[in-house]
């Protein structure tokens, strides 16, 4: 099974630009399953020139530019989202039939109104904050470094942006797992009951899986026979029935990279430190330095049509695969 023509063109378009930006690697919390090991630190003056030089660079050409934020935490270096987000709006200025888009994914326990209504004001619509269940569920595996709990915060700070006018999109993820699987429904009617009339509000259920963190062996992940059918149950309840299709990872696209904090472009957020995940570098002046060969198997799925090869592109780049 391949990708539809329709998807072909934007996996493959030099009009189009996917960068997924890591302003920092550090993070002001430690889950439990985290695959990171937070060694990148803040984002190089070099590498944020690099950035704002790659969009001068690139904008007449193009049709369309994503900017997602990643990390670590990327709220942690607020102010290098701001002076790359607030550089790219002149671009587009200058540039308006660009189709410019961005988004962050935020562990949420910095996400206080006043920084998403800024945030969403510089262009970012998309927002992507992860839930382990309920309270207790979530307060045992997104701790903070002394260990406290997270979720009052950040359910309160997500709660708050009920209140703020404009259009973007919230998704939950809720993370499901051996431990949390019968809270899962309670959990899911809790959030359907305080977001449900928001159009702007959605939940996404996902498995955990292990994707190299140091407490892989020991996360009690939802596996066997009955796996497939609970999520699938489960994400019904949370969304409706939803029509299964072929996902193209973007790791395996021509024109998305990450910009990792030292300048590597690697093209998986999983497995960053793996040597095949680093395809080249940013330099100060905007160019991409790429490895050709090495950017060729990331996107041989395109090719070979292979199923597996299409949703994770990094097996067989890895010792085994990653599910991300």
């Amino acid at each position: 099974m391949v990708p539809t023509d329709r998807e072909l063109p934007t996996c493959l378009a030099s009009d189009r630009l996917y960068l997924i930006l890591l302003p920092t690697e550090a993070c002001n919390l430690r889950c439990t399953y985290c695959f990171e090991d937070f060694g990148g630190g803040r984002m190089a003056p070099e590498v944020v020139a690099g950035v704002k030089r790659l969009l001068e660079r690139r904008a007449p050409d193009l049709r369309a530019l994503t900017l997602s934020w990643f990390g670590g935490e990327p709220l942690l270096a607020r102010d290098l989202v701001e002076d790359v987000l607030a550089h790219a709006r002149d671009l587009l200025g200058r540039h308006p039939r660009v189709d410019f888009s961005s988004d962050m994914t935020t562990n949420g326990y910095l996400l206080s109104r006043e920084i998403f209504e800024g945030l969403l004001g510089l262009g970012v619509s998309s927002w992507y904050v992860t839930f382990d269940g309920p309270r207790p569920r979530h307060d045992a595996r997104r701790v903070r470094p002394d260990g406290g709990g997270t979720f009052e915060r950040i359910w309160r700070n997500v709660e708050a942006l009920r209140d703020v006018a404009g259009d973007f999109e919230v998704v939950l993820r809720l993370h499901l797992d051996e431990e949390n699987r019968e809270d899962m429904p309670g959990f899911i009617a809790t959030c359907r009951e305080t977001f449900g009339g928001d159009p702007r509000f959605r939940l996404a259920v996902r498995r955990l899986a292990r994707l190299g963190g140091s407490g892989d062996a020991e996360l009690p992940v939802l596996e066997g026979p009955s796996a497939a059918p609970v999520e699938a149950n489960l994400r019904e309840q949370a969304a409706g029935a939803q029509e299964e299709k072929l996902q193209a990872c973007y790791a395996g696209w021509a024109n998305s990279f990450i910009v990792r904090a030292d300048g590597s472009l690697n093209k998986c957020s999983v497995a960053q430190a793996h040597p095949n995940n680093r395809v080249g570098v940013l330099r100060e002046d905007g160019r991409l330095e790429l490895d050709t060969p090495l950017m060729l198997r990331w996107m041989r799925g395109l090719r070979s049509g292979s199923r597996d090869e299409l949703e994770c592109p990094m097996i067989g780049l890895a010792d085994g695969p990653i599910l991300a």
